[in-house]
């Protein structure tokens, strides 16, 4: 039983350090993402289009005289 206790009691120092460092991690990485500048780009500058489909067109049916 003190196996088991001291297994668990392990685990959960780990599960804990893992999530604080995930935690730690996602804090730098959006402080440092609002330091970075916003720099305008030529998409941004440019309105954006619609994307147009195009309807997927059937070629003729091949000669059946081929070979």
């Amino acid at each position: 039983m003190d196996t088991f206790m001291s297994e668990a009691i392990v685990l959960e120092a780990v599960l804990i350090s893992v999530l604080l460092a995930l935690w730690v991690t996602w804090l730098l990485l959006l402080g440092l993402f609002r330091l970075m500048p916003a720099t305008t780009t030529a998409a941004a500058i440019r309105p954006a289009r619609p994307i147009r489909l195009i309807a997927n067109r059937q070629q003729a049916s091949p000669r059946r005289d081929a070979a």
